[in-house]
């Protein structure tokens, strides 16, 4: 069963990582961040496990653990030029060791007016996306889990709409005492079923690996992660005077070296965050990732692109979650969501705060998910 699954794994690599190439996937809201939390900390954690968090549980079906039993999310983002991303989410515990959710997420762009070929108005039309997920988690024991999600894409412009599906497949660790976890994940492999223009598109996909390692004596959470594992030749160079030359048609004379072509290969994947929890019930985030600066910095002007914190508070049952993030020179974006969680009580909910170290995932035990 393992060779199966691993066999899988690896057609499916192998498969994307030649039949997909920039800018050519469609469904591009299946990137956005999943909740604040995940925002602040660079928008990519396929690693994070051991955490009752069910944006995560989404990044990485794998860290679908029965502790998400009866507990409900609802996230809003408030996007550039009025558009808004709202998702929710729900998880339920079959058994000790199987766990279901579903997550529904949606983006609106709003309200546009109509005009037919001489410019004259001629009402309005609407133009929103929407995203269901279907998600299952086994845990194998020892730590290690697995996951998959099936997602029904639906994209609506005006009288035109597209259909998609899109799945994702990951494996997860967590270590005993919650310390330290690790994850693998292969998401948005799949495609367009109905298209706009009778020319089918991928979805974004991507190969994401991290870890999470939260330390003993100290409120400190550091989180790596490393995106697009499937292209190692990514990379974001700002225009040079090599460049600039080439363009304009004169004789360049400064060649980027070799070193400075694989060090923008390198810093191209990883993003790097770190968590702070001073208090029980109260944490906050900052996190940097140099890709997205890379995208969207503005040559010879100072900004925060790549730069994202947020923080989170959570009273009895009920959590509050707030980021900011810095996406290009114009501005940032707003993250904000609020989860419930109606089974595992206060205690089980705020354990992966707490700064000593204790067990994160203990065993299950199915009478407390009959209550």
């Amino acid at each position: 069963m393992h060779k199966f699954f691993l066999s899988i794994l690896l057609f499916i690599v192998v498969h994307t990582a030649f039949a997909q190439r920039g800018g050519e996937s469609t469904f591009a809201y299946l990137k956005l961040p999943l909740s604040p939390r995940i925002a602040a900390l660079g928008g990519r954690i396929p690693g994070y496990g051991g955490e009752k968090e069910l944006s995560f549980a989404i990044a990485n079906p794998a860290f679908a653990t029965p502790y998400l039993h009866n507990a409900v999310e609802v996230t809003g983002h408030l996007l550039f030029a009025d558009a808004k991303y709202n998702s929710a989410a729900y998880f339920f515990a079959v058994d000790s060791t199987l766990t279901l959710g579903a997550d529904l997420r949606q983006v609106w762009y709003g309200r546009f007016q109509r005009r037919d070929e001489r410019g004259i108005a001629d009402g309005s039309f609407a133009a929103y996306e929407m995203a269901l997920g279907l998600r299952a988690a086994y845990r194998l024991g020892r730590g290690w889990s697995v996951g998959v999600s099936l997602t029904p894409l639906y994209s609506l412009l005006e009288r035109y709409w597209s259909l998609g599906l899109a799945c994702d497949l990951g494996v997860g660790y967590t270590d005993a005492e919650g310390l330290f976890s690790a994850g693998l994940v292969l998401q948005n492999f799949g495609g367009t079923l109905k298209t706009y223009s009778g020319r089918r598109e991928t979805a974004p996909f991507e190969l994401l690996g991290g870890i999470k390692i939260r330390t003993r004596h100290a409120p400190l959470v550091f989180v790596f992660t490393l995106q697009h594992l499937e292209n190692w030749q990514r990379r974001f160079v700002r225009e040079s005077a090599y460049t600039s030359a080439i363009r304009d048609g004169v004789n360049p004379k400064d060649k980027p070296s070799i070193i400075s072509e694989i060090g923008a290969e390198i810093l191209a994947h990883p993003v790097v965050g770190v968590e702070f929890h001073p208090f029980r019930y109260f944490f906050a985030q900052v996190s940097y990732n140099h890709a997205r600066r890379m995208e969207m910095l503005i040559p010879n002007q100072y900004s925060t692109e790549g730069f994202a914190w947020g923080f989170g508070v959570q009273v009895q049952r009920v959590a509050v979650r707030y980021s900011r993030a810095f996406y290009h020179h114009a501005g940032a974006t707003n993250h904000f969501s609020l989860a419930f969680y109606f089974s595992g009580g206060r205690d089980a909910a705020m354990r992966p705060y707490r700064s000593s170290p204790r067990p994160v995932l203990p065993p299950i035990d199915e009478e407390s998910l009959e209550e």
